[in-house]
């Protein structure tokens, strides 16, 4: 919300907090806004400055600056602002805006994100749609502050005390110049996240990639530095979780869809082959009955079934490269049981005339994503204990709860590689760590075991370390 008022110190103390943050702008004071927050008053500089459009059109740009508390006297906050506005604004032009932090950021999401990968050696691959988005939303987020979240801009932009120092840093990141920044700018920020480890380290990682993006431009290029500032800034340890279904839930869950398929046959066939296969959900999901007639439907689905050699034809998302994923007899079952239930059942028939073998109920023609069964896996994972809920109103039929998982869809990928790693071949031989990283398709044995694999702590445990021989003789000797 935002309100136009004349700035005294009595009317302005009288402003009381609301459910949300309010924006109050000086009538009679130019530049002078202050923000009302559930739990303090700021002040703000305003101002506009022009900035370039992908089209080239030049648009009008609202701009902030903290200023200070609300403890701060009032005429002392319009002298800050009386001293400093013309320079900001001179410097929020297109040029500076351009080669400013936020400026190099705005540029590497609009042309950059969606382009190759700068951070990889031999073949030029494309960024996937999912990681341009994550990367979008990290600097939108964290280094461009468009988020609706007071917390979050206050986190990044209020005084801050870094490692014990005497002075307070201020500002935000986005504002420094690119002729300025440094390592030490760039290390503030990430230490500003501090409450928030992924998060942090995952905002660091896509301002790592912009900066090496634009120091490959040539002509365009805005950073002149020789490196990387965020190169070599210490990550926060992040928690990895590496939970996985326990042998007796397994069982359970394994006999109930086999057995009771008919109640949710897509939502169960899908749950039981994502536990079968141990594939990635994003490329299960655009799975389709038949193999595509030409490449452009390739593009569109990311493999097909192929009943003849018990396989699954897909495209890995990950490393773009083709994959002939075995499929189980209790697979194969289900799947041929789903496509019975589309012509036989009612309920079922929604998906008979799509090519998805897991498409959408509102509409058909789409496949599922990661929304489609958020609330079927609330209740599956409640039943089975998976799951925690708490009342949040209602009576009888009209009761709602809210849930919350302590097992996801994408646990079953990490369950399927423990009991994979954990089984024996046909001749007998344990699999182990490298064959499952081999069949989970890792870049390496440590990515498996660092985020996937767990040892079978029973199994650690030896008797005898070296020969079995020795115990026998000890034996004979009692004997």
């Amino acid at each position: 919300m935002t309100k136009l008022i004349n700035f005294e110190k009595r009317k302005l103390e009288s402003l009381k907090p609301g459910t949300k943050p309010t924006w109050y702008y000086a009538k009679n004071f130019e530049g002078l806004a202050l923000v009302v927050g559930k739990k303090k008053k700021t002040y703000y500089a305003h101002w506009s400055v022009p900035t370039i459009q992908k089209d080239g059109i030049i648009k009008r740009e609202g701009k902030r600056k903290w200023l200070g508390g609300f403890h701060i006297p009032l005429d002392e906050i319009k002298e800050k602002l009386r001293k400093n506005l013309d320079e900001w604004k001179k410097a929020g032009g297109v040029a500076a805006a351009a080669s400013s932090v936020g400026g190099l950021v705005e540029q590497f999401i609009a042309h950059g994100s969606t382009g190759y990968r700068v951070k990889i050696k031999g073949v030029k691959i494309k960024y996937k749609k999912k990681t341009s988005k994550n990367y979008n939303h990290s600097l939108n987020t964290y280094v461009l502050l468009k988020t609706k979240k007071q917390s979050i801009i206050s986190m990044l932009t209020d005084p801050f005390r870094f490692n014990g120092g005497d002075e307070y840093v201020t500002g935000a990141l986005k504002d420094i110049s690119l002729n300025k920044v440094s390592k030490r700018d760039i290390e503030i920020w990430h230490t500003r996240m501090e409450r928030m480890h992924t998060t942090a380290n995952r905002a660091l990682a896509a301002l790592s990639v912009a900066f090496e993006w634009d120091m490959k431009r040539s002509t365009a290029r805005l950073y002149k530095g020789d490196s990387n500032p965020c190169l070599r800034i210490s990550k926060y340890q992040e928690t990895k979780d590496k939970n996985y279904l326990q042998q007796n839930i397994l069982k359970e869950i394994r006999n109930y869809c086999l057995n009771e398929t008919w109640r949710d046959p897509h939502f169960l066939t899908f749950y039981m082959v994502t536990l079968e296969v141990g594939e990635r959900l994003e490329d299960l999901y655009r799975l389709v009955w038949h193999k595509p007639r030409s490449p452009k439907e390739i593009k569109n689905c990311s493999g097909w079934i192929d009943f003849e050699k018990g396989e699954i034809h897909l495209t890995d998302s990950k490393d773009r490269n083709a994959a002939d994923v075995p499929l189980t007899d209790a697979g194969i079952k289900l799947l041929r049981q789903l496509q019975k239930y589309r012509i036989e059942r009612e309920d079922c028939s929604f998906a008979l005339q799509s090519q998805w073998v897991f498409p959408r109920a509102t509409d058909p023609s789409l496949p599922i994503n990661e929304s489609s069964y958020r609330v079927k896996l609330n209740h599956f994972n409640y039943k089975f204990g998976l799951a925690t809920r708490e009342y949040v109103r209602g009576k009888g039929k009209m009761i709602k709860y809210k849930y919350k998982n302590i097992y996801t869809l994408k646990h079953l990928r990490k369950t399927f590689c423990v009991f994979y790693a954990r089984g024996k071949n046909k001749d007998g031989s344990k699999r182990g760590l490298e064959q499952a990283s081999l069949r989970m398709r890792h870049s390496s044995p440590k990515v498996t075991k660092d985020h996937y694999f767990t040892e079978d702590q029973q199994e650690l445990r030896a008797a005898n370390i070296y020969d079995d021989n020795v115990i026998d003789l000890k034996k004979k000797e009692q004997k």
